[in-house]
């Protein structure tokens, strides 16, 4: 959350964030808008990062990944029919760059050898991301 909340203010002037309504926000954990440098997430998961929450701290990584990643790129769903690769896909991009920011791949020799459950604890995720970044070294 120090990367959203303070240097990403100092690297991108106009960056915003947003704390979203429960109500207002229903069932979207979070948005972000990379042509308007905004990334919106709703209150409880925000207090839920902030308080260490591994799966708040996964979905405002995953936000992250949009906001720096997808800049050119307009907001878009395949259309219905339509199949595109999974690497294609911003949401699989996303997903891999939170599970690569908070469980990096790059201290695979430590984490091999640790249970789901010290992964979790030593990298601030839920134990379902843990076991997924742990299946995919």
């Amino acid at each position: 959350m120090e990367v959203i909340e303070f240097a990403l203010p100092q690297l991108i002037p106009d960056f915003e964030l947003h704390i979203g309504g429960m109500k207002e926000m229903g069932e979207t954990h979070g948005l972000t808008y990379p042509q308007d440098h905004l990334l919106i997430l709703r209150e409880d998961i925000y207090e839920g990062a902030l308080n260490g929450v591994g799966r708040d701290r996964m979905t405002a990584a995953h936000e992250l990944g949009h906001l720096l990643m997808h800049k050119n790129i307009a907001f878009a769903r395949a259309a219905p029919g339509v199949k595109i690769r999974p690497f294609e896909s911003s949401e699989w991009q996303a997903k891999c760059f939170s599970g690569e920011l908070l469980v990096p791949a790059m201290h695979s020799n430590v984490l091999k050898g640790m249970t789901a459950e010290d992964v979790a604890e030593a990298c601030g995720v839920s134990l379902v991301a843990a076991r997924y970044q742990l299946d995919k070294m």
